[in-house]
């Protein structure tokens, strides 16, 4: 019987995240700021209540600059439009990296966020890095982010997969 209990208020509790996910409207350009986002992520909304990138659930390998393994989660706005076949994702889609080392020890997390009107040359999304704490180490337009993912601009500028793919 206890064990029931505990499942129906992780049920429930699981249920309400999502809730306050389907009622928190995009981040816009003149509220945009790595901590905003921390705090949309971590606050309003627990990016642990995502969901996993479809097909690439859990702890996957990685590669440089993002550790030997990574965790990557999207949310509702990304997750329900997905295969997009204009690869070109919404705004307000937020997808977060956690980014672990060889003994898969959180590192940091990275995250993309689509702002409308952000920076159209490079997508309209913002790029932030945390340390596992949050405090913000990179945000907005870092060089580095965006000269590694521009050369998957026809995808959005998302590495992961392509964005049209179909479910399985």
């Amino acid at each position: 019987m206890k064990k029931l209990i505990v499942i129906m208020i992780i049920v429930i509790l699981g249920s309400c995240s999502k809730a306050v996910e389907n009622k928190v409207a995009p981040i816009s350009l003149t509220e945009i700021s790595g901590l905003s986002l921390w705090n949309r992520i971590s606050a309003e909304t627990d990016y642990k209540t995502y969901s996993y990138w479809p097909g690439h659930e859990g702890i996957q390998p990685g590669q440089a600059p993002h550790g030997v393994y990574h965790q990557i989660y999207i949310n509702r706005v990304l997750a329900e439009a997905l295969p997009v076949k204009k690869r070109i994702a919404g705004n307000g889609t937020i997808i977060v990296k956690e980014n672990f080392t060889n003994e898969k020890i959180l590192d940091s997390i990275t995250v993309m966020a689509k702002v409308k009107d952000f920076n159209p040359e490079a997508g309209d999304w913002f790029w932030a890095k945390y340390s596992p704490e949050g405090d913000v180490q990179a945000e907005g337009a870092p060089g580095g982010c965006i000269s590694c993912h521009e050369g998957m601009e026809d995808n959005d500028f998302i590495i992961i997969r392509m964005l049209d793919a179909e479910l399985k």
